[in-house]
């Protein structure tokens, strides 16, 4: 960071995670001359806040990363909150949402569902994430378990850890033959060509990029209202959300998507019409732009 910035003569270092990477910044900073006054811009996000933030040994390095940043922003209103209340940063903090722009497919939607197994009718339903403990794979077990008919569906899992702590809940539940897993995958646009819908259990997000990819190329997601989520998806209109802990309502309302597809298709058309408008790179760089521009201009 402080070669970049010496050799290239930098104005800002803009850094998402408050650890490890603004307190890198900092250091890098710290090793410049004076007169190379870079300015630092912390992007948070959920790990920042909501887990590592309630850590005691991350909690003083995170405050303190915020504390010493000349701008903060975060990508929901949700996290702002969070963050005054599990950190008691007072400081303002910008909510500047995440944006994705899709990339065109490498194959196309029929080739990775042949891959993916999928028969004529079935509905190919996905879910992308770490599999972490707050992304409640057992939820999403529990609701997929529960579709009927069940020859109607398959669950494409993007994983993004192994997915092998799973399988035996996998079995039990008899889903062998609807659950399909592909590990760490690079080109995810190819799978989300190939979707009807999204399905997400998590118990907190601090915004939910993978249903914005969805949204972009116009497939609905069905998920529980926390975290950042309802700032993403208007429930009804660009997707269907559900209050958290109800596996049951999540079924029915992805059984009601899979058995209409007309309705499913209009909420696509409208999820990708949000998406543009709201979370694509022509609507949140200039507001990074705007951020970097107010930061120096005292410079």
């Amino acid at each position: 960071m402080a070669e970049v910035s010496r050799d290239y003569g930098l104005d800002v270092l803009h850094v998402h995670y408050a650890v490890p990477h603004a307190t890198a910044a900092f250091l890098a900073r710290s090793m410049l001359h004076q007169e190379h006054r870079l300015k630092i811009i912390t992007t948070l996000h959920g790990t920042d806040t909501t887990l590592l933030g309630r850590d005691p040994g991350y909690g003083p390095a995170i405050a303190h990363a915020l504390e010493n940043s000349d701008a903060i922003t975060t990508v929901s209103a949700f996290m702002r909150r969070e963050t005054g209340r599990l950190l008691g940063v007072k400081r303002p903090i910008e909510v500047i949402h995440n944006f994705y722009e899709p990339h065109p497919p490498g194959r196309t939607r029929a080739e990775v569902r042949h891959e993916l197994g999928l028969a004529d009718g079935e509905a190919l339903i996905l879910h992308l994430s770490n599999l972490r403990a707050l992304k409640r794979i057992d939820l999403l077990l529990a609701t997929v378990a529960a579709i009927r008919p069940r020859e109607s569906f398959k669950l494409v899992i993007l994983a993004g850890d192994s997915f092998a702590p799973f399988r035996a809940e996998v079995e039990r539940l008899g889903l062998a033959g609807r659950v399909v897993v592909r590990e760490r995958v690079n080109d995810i646009d190819d799978y989300l060509n190939a979707a009807d819908l999204g399905l997400f259990t998590s118990e907190v997000e601090s915004f939910c990029l993978s249903i914005l990819e969805l949204m972009s190329i116009g497939v609905p997601s069905v998920a529980f209202a926390v975290g950042g989520i309802p700032e993403v998806v208007v429930s009804g209109e660009s997707g269907v959300l559900v209050p958290f802990g109800d596996p049951a309502a999540l079924t029915r309302a992805v059984e009601s998507l899979i058995a209409e597809p007309a309705r499913r298709a209009a909420l696509g058309r409208a999820a990708q019409q949000r998406a543009r408008a709201h979370f694509s790179a022509a609507v949140i760089v200039p507001r990074y732009e705007a951020l970097y521009r107010r930061v120096c201009a005292g410079k």
